[in-house]
């Protein structure tokens, strides 16, 4: 906090010598933001203290639980389960919002009453001896918690939703091809990296859509995941091997499938922002989802040529990252599309090159390559981080 209020007071010190604020006006500036940095100090100690007493009381329960639990009849094992799980929610909603008089404690409480669902799920399968080779208990999870998630708006609870849908989608996944019986690498890679692509403009739809509404305060959660998901997929799908090796084996439209129900989602998202938000807002998860939609098509039509579209997309996007971030003064844009850009060089150096050294010479290439890429990258932070500062005056 002290180094984020230092480059605000620099920032302050230099509209004053700009002479665009007078120094009364940088005073009061300097009070107000102090106050706020302050406030906003209290209300995360506030919920950090609450999360923490949130936990301990969940694991006092559990003990006590657990502790007795061979001495309790089915009826009540249900009945203690539920009891707590209902009452959390109960005491979560009194808190934080009728009449909301503690709203963090309350959020707290509501967080906790999300992840006890899960809890439940698995203790009543227990009980009941019940087993089920898809996860649907935690598909079942995710479905009840999203509606408690906009009721509260909450981003810590929507941090847990987003977690338990990415549990589910790469079980679901790892389930379904496990049951087709593919053989090569291609089969798993293309199955679980497309599922990713296509979560990826699923939840880039989903923050155009919360963005200057309702939930807009939910956009950048929503948003937290995406690059990280849509750099799986032409990163892992641009080695050249599994793709040459396992030939003439194709990966076919069923190992596709779960990859399938999640670009239909995703290219419902973009229509709903295209058609609420205006076409310039579906521009991200639009693209998102073509890149992941001309993945797939490569991986089903012409699996030798998917290396080369892939590192087309590796290459390209995080280019077109620095690009952007440049242009719309978002340093984070920037640093991850040259990370981006210098892993993909660093993957291509070991494919094609480090089997080709040996002994000594292969640390030694290595190491340089890595010194001389941190000397570039500094350097091109430093210039980009320059001009980013020089834009946003």
């Amino acid at each position: 906090m002290s180094r984020v209020r230092s480059r605000i007071e620099a920032a302050l010190a230099d509209l004053e010598r700009a002479g665009t604020l007078t120094p009364a006006q940088r005073a009061l500036a300097s009070a107000r933001i102090a106050q706020e940095l302050g406030r906003d100090r209290g209300l995360d100690l506030t919920a950090i203290v609450a999360a923490f007493g949130a936990v301990l009381l969940a694991a006092g329960f559990l003990y006590l639980i657990g502790y007795n639990w061979e001495l309790l009849s089915k009826s009540a094992k249900l009945a203690l389960v539920f009891g707590i799980w209902i009452g959390l929610h109960v005491a979560g909603y009194v808190l934080s919002e009728r009449p909301g008089t503690h709203p963090r404690v309350g959020r707290a409480l509501t967080l906790l009453g999300v992840l006890a669902f899960g809890g439940a799920l698995g203790l009543v399968a227990q009980i009941y001896h019940l087993s089920a080779r898809y996860p649907h208990a935690i598909l079942a999870w995710w479905g009840l918690s999203v509606p408690v998630v906009l009721v509260t708006r909450s981003r810590a609870l929507l941090v847990a939703v987003i977690a338990i849908g990415l549990l589910w989608a790469g079980w679901h996944t790892g389930v379904w091809l496990e049951g087709r019986a593919g053989d090569g690498t291609p089969h798993w890679l293309s199955g679980f990296t497309l599922v990713a692509a296509a979560l990826a403009a699923l939840l880039a739809g989903l923050a155009g859509l919360a963005a200057g509404g309702t939930y807009d305060r939910l956009q950048p959660v929503l948003r937290v995941p995406v690059l990280a998901l849509a750099s799986a997929a032409p990163f892992a799908l641009a080695f050249h091997d599994p793709w040459w090796d396992s030939w003439p084996r194709a990966v076919t439209v069923l190992d596709l499938a779960p990859a399938g129900a999640a670009l239909a989602a995703a290219a419902g998202a973009v229509v709903l922002v295209a058609w609420r938000r205006g076409t310039a807002a579906a521009r991200d998860p639009a693209l998102l989802l073509a890149v992941a939609v001309a993945l797939g098509g490569a991986v089903l039509v012409a699996p030798r040529a998917v290396p080369v579209l892939a590192n087309l997309a590796l290459f390209g996007g995080a280019l077109a990252l620095v690009w952007l971030g440049v242009r719309e003064a978002r340093s984070q844009l920037v640093t991850w599309g040259m990370l981006l850009f210098v892993a993909g060089v660093l993957a291509r150096y070991f494919e094609y090159l480090w089997d080709k050294l040996e002994g000594a010479y292969a640390f030694l290439a290595t190491g340089s390559l890595l010194l001389v890429a941190a000397f570039l990258f500094e350097n091109r932070r430093r210039a980009l981080a320059a001009r980013l500062r020089e834009v946003s005056r």
